[in-house]
């Protein structure tokens, strides 16, 4: 069931809260594809469906959060940085879930068996697509405390820090998923057209959560230099 949301106790007078807690719920959504992986690899489809049927109960919640914080932003909210830099990085938060329920239907609606020489490739891209979306989130954490100290002082550094991280998972992510697309083509005279094209298209899906994170981290730069 969709869980009950304390709107008035989440929101306060802050809108750092909802969306930490927001990016929380995208990255829990994110947590699940190394386990989808490994189903879709096995042809375990039932696996898959408890996986998505969790997926859908959080990207709902997320959705509950997210039309609450658009309409509270422009309206009810004193904020020490500017309102249009929030709302793009919760539009990055919003497409981290929205990707990863994508990617799971995805392998439910179009099963097929993956090259073996692709799978450890492929999981190792899910695993540090992953990493970027966590580290995303510890830099939605870290907005509360810059909050406190005026966006000055050491956690500005550290934010900082974890901005940098996220941008070179990024482009680990884009290497690996471009020797995955070479191997896949290597491989495409031993492959149906159809199953190519969704393959490639799942890839790229993947890739999408590390580019998105990456957006992320590059507005909260942003966000911090004004």
């Amino acid at each position: 069931m969709p869980t009950t949301i304390n709107f008035s106790k989440l929101f306060g007078k802050s809108p750092f809260k909802p969306m930490k807690k927001h990016m929380s719920i995208a990255a829990e959504c994110t947590s699940h594809m190394p386990s989808a992986m490994e189903a879709f690899f096995k042809g375990d489809k039932e696996t898959l469906k408890d996986i998505k049927h969790s997926i859908v109960q959080l990207e709902g919640d997320a959705d509950k959060i997210l039309e609450e914080l658009q309409s509270r932003l422009p309206k009810s909210m004193f904020l020490p940085v500017d309102r249009r830099d929030l709302l793009d990085v919760l539009e990055m938060q919003e497409a981290i879930a929205d990707r990863t329920q994508d990617i799971v239907g995805l392998m439910l609606d179009l099963p097929m068996d993956v090259p073996e020489e692709m799978q450890k490739p492929i999981m190792r891209l899910v695993n540090r697509v992953t990493d970027a979306v966590n580290g995303a989130y510890q830099i939605v954490k870290g907005f509360e405390d810059l909050v406190e100290t005026g966006f000055k002082g050491p956690h500005v550094d550290k934010v900082q820090a974890l901005i940098h991280e996220v941008v070179g998972i990024e482009t680990d992510a884009d290497t690996i998923g471009t020797d995955i697309t070479h191997t896949l083509f290597a491989h495409a005279r031993d492959l149906d057209p159809v199953s190519v094209m969704f393959l490639y298209q799942l890839v790229g899906w993947i890739d999408d959560l590390a580019d998105y994170a990456e957006k992320l981290a590059i507005r909260a730069r942003l966000l911090l230099a004004r």
